[in-house]
């Protein structure tokens, strides 16, 4: 039954990908604000914002009269004149105009709580406390869903994942919220270091000395001992075993990625990047890659793409398992958003990169 909940979520995933309009904002020499989408740009502001938030599918904007727009690739729709702060997701964004904590959802506009103090905003929900019943709350799935009520100060959570979030309630009681369902972990009075990401969230069991982790329904120890780190994607914990080994448990199976005391890693949704005895590696859709001989001064990986420097100094880009370069121009900056890339080429004028095509704006 986890596995079928799983694989739906995912599912659901690549359809939302599949109908959403990708955006992606850039200045050009008028000082316009734009999006590049699929190729072409489309207009979104005519006056370079204060402030600019994106995301594959939003751009989230305070224009130049401190109004809070967002443009979800199709329309702008102004929020309200009055946003103090305001943090997006993929397909949603949260603002607050003093104690008014509300939020937008794939074009729609709802308040959250009209007596708000912290919040936070991830992949698809958001977390907010409402002081008025002095409660943590998460909105999700176009429901909101109590964490914890305390008669004392409230602790509000640091471990907030995609659609998951680890917290501490009454009685030092530690919980895990995970795509919309509660799972109690039990009383730990031990520091715990939870990394949560899609669909679970990751730990180190200081109660039975294992590595375990939560899912929607339950939470299975991936390794009998502690392990040494561990980083969380969807579906996906990358981690470093006590021997340094690094392996993943990636949709319920175990795998060997590098037993060659790999320098570092990074995870980034469902893909997965590391370096070892020089080299450069990628784990994508079950195949290992090598993406580069060497290891590059920099990088950047997100929804199935690696952006990195190669040696000329130029951007090259690991994307459908193959490795192209994308500009020769030499420490152009770069920037990954989705699975496009974006070269700076000068002021106003950039290289964009989608599916192996290359288009100049």
């Amino acid at each position: 039954m986890r596995r079928t909940f799983i694989l739906i979520i995912a599912l659901l995933g690549s359809f939302s990908n599949l109908w959403g309009q990708e955006v992606f904002p850039f200045i050009d020499n008028l000082e316009y604000l734009r999006s590049f989408q699929n190729g072409v740009e489309r207009q979104v502001d005519y006056l370079r914002p204060v402030h600019v938030k994106y995301s594959e599918e939003i751009i989230a904007y305070i224009d130049n009269k401190k109004d809070f727009f967002i443009y979800d690739g199709e329309s702008k729709q102004k929020m309200t004149g009055l946003a103090n702060d305001f943090k997006i997701g993929i397909e949603i964004a949260a603002w607050n105009t003093g104690p008014i904590v509300s939020v937008w959802d794939r074009g729609e506009k709802q308040v959250l709580t009209q007596f708000g103090g912290r919040y936070e905003v991830s992949d698809s929900l958001v977390v907010f406390e409402d002081r008025r019943d002095n409660a943590i709350r998460v909105y999700y799935n176009d429901s909101i869903h109590d964490l914890y009520y305390s008669v004392s100060r409230l602790r509000f959570p640091s471990s907030i994942g995609s659609n998951t979030v680890a917290y501490i309630g009454n009685g030092n009681v530690h919980y895990a919220f995970v795509a919309g369902k509660v799972l109690e972990i039990g009383v730990i009075n031990d520091p715990v270091n939870y990394k949560p990401g899609g669909n679970l969230i990751a730990f180190n069991d200081p109660f039975h000395q294992s590595f375990a982790v939560c899912h929607p329904n339950e939470i299975v120890d991936v390794e009998p001992i502690t392990v040494n780190d561990y980083k969380v994607g969807y579906n996906a914990v990358v981690y470093r075993d006590r021997n340094n080994n690094l392996r993943g448990y990636i949709d319920d199976q175990l795998v060997d990625l590098s037993s060659y005391s790999a320098k570092f890693y990074e995870v980034f949704r469902d893909i997965v990047i590391w370096g070892e005895n020089g080299m450069f590696y990628a784990y994508y859709e079950g195949q290992k890659y090598e993406i580069a001989n060497y290891i590059p001064e920099e990088y950047k990986l997100r929804d199935g793409i690696v952006a990195f420097r190669n040696l000329n100094g130029g951007v090259s880009a690991f994307h459908n398992g193959e490795v192209n370069i994308v500009s020769n121009l030499t420490q152009a900056p770069f920037e990954v958003n989705g699975n496009t890339i974006r070269v700076k080429v000068n002021r106003g004028n950039y290289i964009f990169y989608k599916n192996g095509k290359t288009y100049q704006h």
